[in-house]
């Protein structure tokens, strides 16, 4: 069994297909697109979803709803921030998605671009050319008045250099203007030629994870040298990890909120599941026949039936309920799962669960210093919702009281349920001392 999930198998195409739309997220995609068509101007798009929500499948879909298929298809370019946050300036790394727009054999737009983006990348180099100093160490020197020669010529030439590149800066600065409004004056009729009657949507993904420099710098390119009318960038990000990036670039005193308002035009929120029980359970079944290697059969069915429930009650993330499956599957490869009964399924599957949402429960599980009421409380299922009687959770509640009571609370159990004079004592402390074992 795999024990990491693999990427969403989502052609290219696809669009929101029965198969790969899980969370139903279409009639969404479907006013997203036609909001991008009414974008005339340049405009800028931020989607703001929590990590782990399926952002990223959710952008796999919707450029295939739009693309060719569509009654009025829209072209799209996806950019993966992150995965090109090695590149020093995030300009050519921009310009680079959309030279690519252009047909091979168009030898005469293609040299047309890159004159004017390369006008601009001179310009950008211009205006990152720093002015500073470096400092001597006097050190092995015996003589003072050779320190204090030293220091005299390097005045001198540290004077010459500021004349230099101060002279420079002035001298191109109407250059380097020119520059930059030739490229966005291009880049409109770049957009009319390329795009068909509608505007280019240029997505921009994982934008939230980069290093600060970088994410504030590619912002700024996106407002001040890309957004011209016929281009609409569409920023899948997290707002609240992109707001902490901007302090940590520019100081706890700043208003991010209002910091982000420069760049971004409106903020849009991904749907989530919204508890549905069906898509978190459909979500489970698919990532786990996704783990499957060719001919296996999965067999944990009492696992999953409470991962259905614990996702339900907790409407758990896309990622949270990924990493707790792949908890699963590591236990299930270790031949932890093999022949046991009914009862150690559900601890496993429980502990699977703790290991993500509330991993520090499983060190006071193994040095026995919390009780039954205590732990279910703090992994925050000591009740369920109405309409979840006699789920499996209200089983795993029961075997939890059971298990970690003292004598006189067994014995009162086995009175209200027989069938727990024949259940396995310290699964708990068994199956934590088991995942105490993996770091991850």
């Amino acid at each position: 069994m795999k024990i990491y999930i693999p990427e969403p198998a989502i052609a290219h195409n696809e669009g929101f297909s029965v198969h790969a739309d899980i969370f139903q997220r279409k009639q969404f995609g479907e006013r997203l697109a036609n909001l991008v068509r009414s974008c005339k101007d340049g405009f800028v798009l931020a989607l703001d979803s929590q990590w782990g929500e399926g952002k990223s499948s959710f952008i796999k879909m919707w450029q295939g709803h739009i693309g060719q298929n569509a009654q009025n298809p829209i072209r799209s370019l996806y950019f993966d921030a992150f995965a090109n946050v090695h590149q020093k300036d995030p300009f050519l790394a921009l310009a680079g998605e959309l030279y690519e727009m252009i047909i091979d054999e168009d030898e005469e737009k293609k040299t047309v671009f890159k004159e004017k983006a390369m006008g601009v990348a001179k310009s950008l180099a211009r205006g990152a050319t720093k002015i500073g100093t470096r400092t001597t160490s006097s050190c092995g020197f015996k003589n003072g008045s050779s320190v204090d020669s030293m220091e005299h010529n390097i005045s001198d030439l540290l004077a010459d250099q500021v004349d230099s590149i101060i002279a420079d800066k002035l001298e191109n600065a109407k250059k380097d203007k020119l520059a930059i409004n030739s490229f966005r004056a291009y880049l409109k009729t770049f957009a009319q030629d390329y795009g068909n009657g509608a505007p280019i949507v240029f997505i921009i993904d994982e934008l939230d994870r980069c290093r600060p420099e970088f994410a504030l710098d590619l912002l700024e390119q996106i407002k001040h040298l890309f957004s011209v009318p016929g281009i609409v960038f569409l920023l899948v990000l997290n707002r609240v990890s992109l707001e902490e990036t901007i302090k940590s670039r520019c100081g706890s005193g700043v208003c991010a909120v209002q910091y982000l308002q420069k760049f971004i035009n409106l903020w849009l929120n991904l749907p989530t599941k919204s508890g549905h029980y069906h898509q978190s359970s459909q979500y489970i079944d698919y990532l786990l026949k996704q783990m499957l290697e060719d001919g296996e059969i999965y067999f944990d069915e009492v696992a999953q039936k409470l991962l259905n429930d614990l996702s339900r009650l907790k409407s758990l993330s896309c990622r949270q309920i990924e990493r707790i499956l792949s908890y699963l599957a590591m236990t299930y490869n270790m031949g932890l799962l093999k022949d046991l009964g009914f009862e150690y399924q559900l601890i496993i599957a429980f502990v699977c669960y703790l290991k993500v949402i509330k991993p520090q429960l499983i060190e006071r599980i193994i040095h026995k210093n919390i009780e039954s009421k205590e732990l279910l409380e703090a992994a925050d299922i000591s009740s369920t919702k109405d309409n979840m009687h006699d789920s499996y959770i209200d089983q795993l509640r029961l075997l939890v009281r059971y298990d970690l009571g003292d004598e006189p609370t067994k014995y009162s159990l086995q009175e209200f349920n027989g069938q727990l004079r024949y259940v396995p004592t310290n699964m708990l402390l068994t199956v934590c001392e088991w995942m105490s074992t993996i770091s991850r």
